[in-house]
């Protein structure tokens, strides 16, 4: 079976980290806003509850999306270890490196997507 080599291995491994520790920052920095907000609390003439219920849903809206993707990074680094990374989890061939630089956790090559969301 095709797999990608270690020294291209080794480069996904580094992109992969590197937007692993922009996900802890964005994390760390969103759980510190919902904390300040948290802090001051609601208004409590109701006048600004609105905006209040608004930031701590769209921060949660987002802490959830970026511990997804980190979620994935993390499977994508264990395909890495299991020299399993880069292969097409439907075709079993290698997804082309632009796609992989482009989304580095995906699964699957372009030709395989398209197929899939057809069916």
């Amino acid at each position: 079976m095709n797999r990608y080599s270690d020294k291209d291995l080794n480069f996904f491994n580094a992109l992969l980290e590197g937007k692993k520790s922009i996900c802890i920052e964005q994390i760390e920095n969103y759980k510190a806003q919902l904390e300040e907000i948290s802090a001051n609390g609601k208004d409590e003439n109701g006048l600004e509850n609105a905006g209040y219920n608004t930031q701590v849903e769209y921060l949660m809206t987002s802490l959830d999306r970026i511990r997804s993707y980190l979620y994935e990074i993390d499977n994508a680094l264990i395909r890495i270890k299991n020299k399993s990374y880069g292969i097409c989890s439907i075709s079993n061939e290698l997804i082309d490196k632009k796609r992989l630089v482009a989304v580095p956790t995906t699964t699957k090559s372009i030709l395989s997507k398209q197929l899939k969301t057809k069916e």
